[in-house]
């Protein structure tokens, strides 16, 4: 029994050293290296940031408003939003209603893809934006 428990603290013995060097061992210099790249994805994060808040906000006027000197409109008689399947019925409808079945020009366009952007960023969903497919007019 004695001697079991001798073998056990000396093969613990032996093998401390081994543990001990396999624990990892940064240098000054690793650790500059680690603090830079921290910095760095810390300085893009703050530029994606930056970048985000730079769109288009709030202020933005409504569609009533945003008529402009938009020379050309184009009847609108139905708005299809497709692959927005985030957006329930009472919110596409609440979006899309000030817009159907009116004469909208560029700036009016515009604004009801703001909107619905906007819909989306409120909600969390930051890389999502909604944009108009090619178009025969």
């Amino acid at each position: 029994m004695l001697r079991s428990s001798y073998r056990a603290v000396v093969a613990g013995l032996v093998l401390l050293p081994l543990l001990a060097s396999a624990a990892p061992f940064t240098s000054p210099g690793d650790r500059d290296l680690i603090r830079d790249r921290q910095q760095r994805l810390l300085d893009e994060q703050r530029k994606r940031l930056e970048e985000l808040q730079q769109l288009p906000g709030k202020g933005a006027p409504a569609a009533a408003d945003a008529s402009g000197d938009d020379e050309r409109c184009f009847e609108i008689r139905r708005i299809e939003l497709e692959g927005a399947g985030h957006l329930d019925e009472s919110a596409r409808r609440q979006l899309l209603a000030p817009y159907q079945g009116r004469c909208l020009g560029v700036g009016q366009l515009n604004a009801l893809l703001k909107a619905v952007t906007d819909h989306y960023l409120d909600r969390g969903y930051v890389t999502t934006r909604a944009y108009l497919p090619q178009q025969d007019l």
